[in-house]
């Protein structure tokens, strides 16, 4: 999302009026035409869902991400000897591991979908 800040930020001229240059990106990502109203809703609903996408994406990055840090401060937390039962130092990370394989067949299925996608006909 950080890059939609950006265009947004550089289209607005010195008035901060950004209308024209933002009609400008839609007619090419839309191959130059210029959108109807129908199309225009459409496409508001798509970057809707891509928000919504990237945010669970973003969610779940940082879950895997806080469960991998917490198996890594255990493990470090039962070499110390502050936690005596290997039992919870296990868990931790078993459940880090069982997250990132998760997270990775998520990535999988995605990069096959795109991969999909590309081999289509047009």
């Amino acid at each position: 999302m950080p890059i939609r800040s950006l265009v947004n930020a550089t289209t607005q001229g010195p008035t901060g009026s950004s209308s024209l240059t933002q009609r400008s990106f839609r007619q090419l990502e839309q191959g130059g035409r210029s959108l109807g109203p129908t199309e225009a809703r459409a496409a508001e609903q798509n970057r809707q869902v891509d928000g919504e996408f990237y945010g669970l994406v973003k969610d779940f990055l940082g879950d895997v991400n806080a469960l991998q840090s917490q198996s890594g401060d255990a493990l470090e937390a039962f070499v110390a000897g502050e936690i005596t039962d290997l039992h919870q130092v296990m868990v931790a990370s078993q459940e880090a591991g069982i997250a990132m394989d998760l997270l990775i067949e998520v990535r999988n299925r995605v990069v096959e979908s795109f991969q999909e996608i590309m081999r289509i006909q047009v």
